[in-house]
């Protein structure tokens, strides 16, 4: 897959929500606990790399350090919520990139929007964008938010044998969630079911 290929893809329809719902954790939400928020859902961005990585393609995930108090410790992409200066979700997530892994938007080249993702438990509603850059960069990370950066090959996130479900406990309640084992890494939730859509428009799926 080139960049320009993929490019091309965001010119047709985007598989949407059908395809992110492969990568759901199963209740979506825990009823009585989550998705009741007083205000309106909080706009917030993120940007999925694709970087050259070993005479191919790859993203560049994060893990978050423990500070967060949702998704503390988890596998994410590079994003944040939208704040008053940002003015737009691409701006949202293109400061993000810069503030949390050092790449500034003046390396980004953006290809394409995916499908908005809502997660019930911390009412953000999230815009992903798809972005690229010429070479592999010198991540500078965000201390206080970012304890390393993952880098896997978009062959391997392609690859269903990669793909498998756990169970884990969120909010005391036990949830099934599907996502993909790289190697130590599991990636589920909101960022598993952006990776889902993107390989439905890499394989044509609607």
């Amino acid at each position: 897959m080139t960049i320009e290929a993929l490019r091309q893809k965001f010119t047709s329809k985007l598989p949407g929500e059908a395809a992110q719902d492969r990568m759901s954790p199963q209740p979506k939400y825990v009823e009585g606990k989550e998705g009741i928020h007083q205000g309106l859902p909080i706009n917030s961005a993120v940007m999925l790399l694709l970087i050259p990585h070993q005479g191919d393609l790859a993203i560049p995930f994060i893990k978050r350090t423990n500070v967060g108090k949702y998704h503390g410790g988890q596998i994410a992409l590079p994003g944040g919520k939208t704040e008053p200066g940002d003015g737009n979700s691409l701006h949202t997530a293109l400061r993000e990139c810069e503030e949390e892994i050092g790449v500034t938007s003046k390396e980004v080249t953006v290809i394409g929007e995916l499908s908005d993702v809502y997660i019930p438990l911390s009412n953000f509603n999230i815009t992903p964008f798809v972005g690229t850059i010429p070479e592999m960069p010198n991540f500078v990370l965000s201390k206080n938010e970012v304890e390393k950066v993952i880098i896997i090959p978009l062959k391997d996130l392609l690859d269903d044998r990669n793909k498998t479900s756990q169970v884990l406990y969120r909010q005391e309640q036990k949830i099934i969630a599907p996502g993909y084992k790289i190697g130590e890494n599991f990636i589920w939730g909101a960022t598993a079911m952006m990776i889902a859509e993107l390989e439905a428009l890499v394989k044509n799926e609607q």
